[in-house]
């Protein structure tokens, strides 16, 4: 039997003016707790045309 895989998605919505550092460190620490959790997957996205966001395309 197959199992089942499960991921997740975040869009990289951050507060305006908040250190990217900070951001990229509050990301990462979501998605070592997701791999705790035991997800397989985890796909951040990117914005190319709304505005500032810390992951240019």
């Amino acid at each position: 039997m197959t199992r089942i895989r499960f991921g997740t998605f975040l869009a990289p919505h951050h507060p305006v003016g908040e250190h990217p550092a900070l951001q990229f460190q509050r990301d990462l620490g979501l998605v070592e707790h997701l791999d705790k959790l035991g997800f397989d997957e985890f796909w951040c996205g990117e914005h190319h045309s709304s505005g500032w966001e810390m992951i240019a395309s």
